[in-house]
């Protein structure tokens, strides 16, 4: 991978108008846990089906007419529950994608897929996080299924010894990582099971997200803030003490220093200060894709740019929709902000006064 490659998306941070940057695709609906801080429970209890091959083909192939793709993530459900996400990454593998997210649960047996993904897309760079949510009996209790714990380790484990055994030209394009989300039920063990996870399980990296949304179990919703910046805290320590590094690729540095950065904007909006506030890119560089094609700018808002299905999965034809144009200006206006992470990672890389910050944290490090 080449880092000329990501040139051309740095003039998105003076000119906002134009081809989205980063999708976030809900593959499916169905997925085998019932996390009670999940926001997209009602999907999941209905088993929603995601759009098939042939759909994400065309949203892939009109994403490339607009412009190349720099990001995007599957979300579910749990996402390997699809058979075909091979063909589904690599609808957007073909057509110049850069990085490529998959979040999973551990439970799926059989990941063959993962090969076939960075084998059959020589510029794309795959990450795939397992979710953690505490120590096993919180973790358990949160996602609903006994023994959910043991397997996830065992998950990652087994993500790693895949990865040993590709080339050294495959294998340095697959990163493996963690996810934990912050809850009211596990806000005060998971900076220290943050530290036992990384210790036994060795990832490239850890994402750290705040529950949001209306999960079906609002109460953990309410999160001690303090708490957070415990757990934010401990990840920087771990990046010091060179006990978790990064994903490699060109600009990991960069992208590193973007998350120290979006942490403390997280927190800010947590906190309720709009005293420093970076407009939002939701609508304007990202948008969330659902499973029945309704393209929103974000997982928040809960309103809609258009739909997909309406429009035989064409995202230029939606993009530019008059209620599309509307409901940016719209974000704009209200200076909308809220404590989604990919949003935010979003508005700290392309937003112009955060580049100050963001060039300090460069320097900095963790």
């Amino acid at each position: 991978m080449n880092a000329l490659r990501y040139a051309s998306f740095a003039s998105r941070g003076f000119v906002r108008r134009g081809a989205p940057l980063h999708l976030t695709l809900f593959v499916t609906g169905r997925c085998n846990m019932r996390c009670r801080h999940c926001f997209h429970w009602k999907e999941v209890a209905q088993g929603v089906e995601g759009p098939s091959v042939a759909s994400v083909e065309r949203l892939a192939e009109s994403a490339a007419r607009m412009g190349p793709l720099l990001w995007v993530s599957f979300g579910g459900g749990e996402p390997f529950l699809r058979r075909d996400l091979a063909e589904l990454a690599g609808a957007f593998g073909r057509r110049g994608l850069r990085h490529l997210a998959i979040p999973t649960n551990g439970l799926v047996e059989g990941r063959e897929c993962i090969e076939r993904i960075v084998r059959d897309n020589p510029d794309l760079f795959l990450s795939v996080a397992v979710s953690f949510d505490g120590p096993s009996e919180i973790h358990d209790a949160i996602r609903q299924v006994p023994g959910g714990h043991e397997r996830a380790r065992a998950s990652v484990h087994a993500l790693k010894a895949l990865r040993a055994r590709l080339a050294p030209a495959l294998r340095r394009r697959l990163g493996i990582g963690i996810l934990v989300t912050l809850t009211r039920e596990n806000e005060e063990t998971l900076a220290a099971h943050l530290e036992e996870l990384v210790h036994e399980l060795r990832p490239d990296n850890a994402t750290l997200n705040l529950a949001r949304g209306t999960a079906l179990d609002e109460t953990l919703l309410r999160v001690n803030l303090d708490r957070y910046r415990e757990l934010v805290d401990t990840k920087a320590r771990l990046q010091r003490e060179k006990r978790l590094p990064y994903f490699e690729f060109p600009l990991a540095r960069l992208a590193a220093a973007r998350d120290r950065v979006m942490y403390e904007h997280v927190e800010r909006v947590a906190r309720g200060d709009r005293g420093a506030h970076l407009p939002c890119t939701a609508g304007t560089l990202s948008a969330v894709i659902f499973e029945n094609g309704a393209v929103h700018p974000c997982e928040i808002l809960g309103r809609e740019l258009g739909n997909l299905r309406e429009n035989d999965w064409d995202l230029e034809r939606v993009w530019n929709s008059p209620s599309a144009v509307a409901l940016r200006e719209e974000i704009e206006r209200t200076r909308c902000a809220c404590t989604w992470e990919c949003a935010q990672a979003d508005n700290v890389l392309f937003a112009k006064r955060a580049w100050p910050r963001l060039a300090s944290a460069v320097v900095s490090g963790p």
